[in-house]
């Protein structure tokens, strides 16, 4: 029996409140079925835990928005070598534990789709390990600069047809400047270049941290003034069939000045006060022009904690589940992807 906190209370066993559907149509209050999570961090007893809830509650679909594997807490102190011992690490946990873990658990459960991102901790050298385990596994899909289906809509809209949106699913990993020292992943948000407080202003992006692959030079405003063509070049598909309003987007950044950005005080960086918000402006107005189906992110692990899980943006529902990987606590997200408005929050403890 798993204990949980949801929304401040104490429960326990399956908390989908299941729906028993007789009727000849698809049921409109259809249980929530979906999880997203994030910034787990190479913690092996949450991806454990995640998979035994998502089997116990028969969950169909699992996001997970970022920052797979573990980092490393000072990456300025790291050698060359020691940043290959790194990338080497990460790779060791994608090959020895998260494809076998989550090879085992697709296979066993076929009905279940499971969509991911990396983030800016995650060693870009490793993502081939990632690709290579999408084209294998028909169920696991790596959504970086990608549109895939969503499966779990397909499947219900083979039986039920016009009776549930078709849906698809899009990634985007890139974070701002400000994330720490790993570059693989990070973007300058416009071609004002500006940088973070803390951060030397006369070094560029390309002299200010760690890579394990080379620099791309656009912006995030110039990936996302035109999101559809972004993906047309990243995959060499000049028929992509991107529709925002009907797309579940998965950033690793949230969204600039809302809930899901909020950090703890960061004090002053001599005459600065340094914010307390750190998520992408570029991401924000893109959502506030495009208004997407749902957005799904992560990054900031104590937003959640701070101030909330959870933020409109127009007509547009945005999530970040948060962290507590360093307690073993899984924070996660459960929702109605076809009823959005309709999720919560839940805290389970590993222990």
């Amino acid at each position: 029996m798993v204990a949980l906190l949801v929304h401040n209370q104490l429960s326990f066993g399956n908390p989908n409140g299941v729906v028993c559907h007789t009727g000849a149509g698809y049921p409109s209050n259809v249980m929530m079925n979906a999880l997203v999570v994030s910034d787990l961090h190479g913690n092996e007893r949450l991806y454990e835990l995640l998979l035994r809830i998502v089997e116990s509650w028969k969950i169909s679909s699992v996001f997970i928005t970022g920052d797979l594997a573990a980092g490393v807490s000072d990456a300025t102190e790291l050698s060359s070598a020691e940043t290959d011992d790194a990338s080497e690490a990460q790779r060791r946990f994608l090959k020895d534990f998260f494809i076998p873990l989550f090879g085992a658990f697709l296979t066993k459960n076929r009905q279940t789709s499971v969509y991911v991102i990396t983030g800016n901790d995650d060693r870009r050298i490793n993502e081939p390990l990632l690709r290579d385990f999408d084209d294998v596994m028909k169920n696991f899909h790596l959504a970086n600069n990608r549109l895939v289906g969503f499966r779990d809509a397909q499947r219900i809209r083979s039986f039920f047809p016009g009776e549930v949106p078709r849906l698809d699913v899009v990634g985007y990993p890139y974070v701002p400047l400000g994330a720490g020292l790993l570059m693989d992943w990070v973007k300058h948000e416009n071609r004002v270049g500006i940088v973070p407080a803390g951060m030397d202003p006369c070094l560029g992006i390309e002299q200010s941290g760690i890579r394990t692959v080379a620099p791309e030079t656009s912006t995030i405003e110039d990936d996302l003034s035109d999101l559809s063509s972004y993906l047309a070049g990243r995959n060499g598909d000049s028929e992509v069939r991107y529709d925002p309003s009907r797309t579940i987007h998965l950033f690793h950044a949230p969204p600039y000045n809302t809930p899901l950005d909020r950090v703890a005080p960061q004090g002053r960086y001599e005459f600065l006060d340094l914010p307390d918000h750190v998520g992408s402006s570029e991401i924000r107005r893109f959502i506030e022009r495009e208004q997407p189906y749902l957005v799904l992110c992560g990054h900031c692990h104590e937003s959640v904690v701070l101030d909330g899980y959870r933020t409109r943006l127009g007509s547009t529902h945005c999530v970040n589940p948060g962290s507590q990987t360093h307690i073993d606590v899984l924070s996660l997200v459960q929702f109605d992807p076809y009823e959005p408005e309709n999720m919560k929050h839940l805290f389970v403890n590993a222990g």
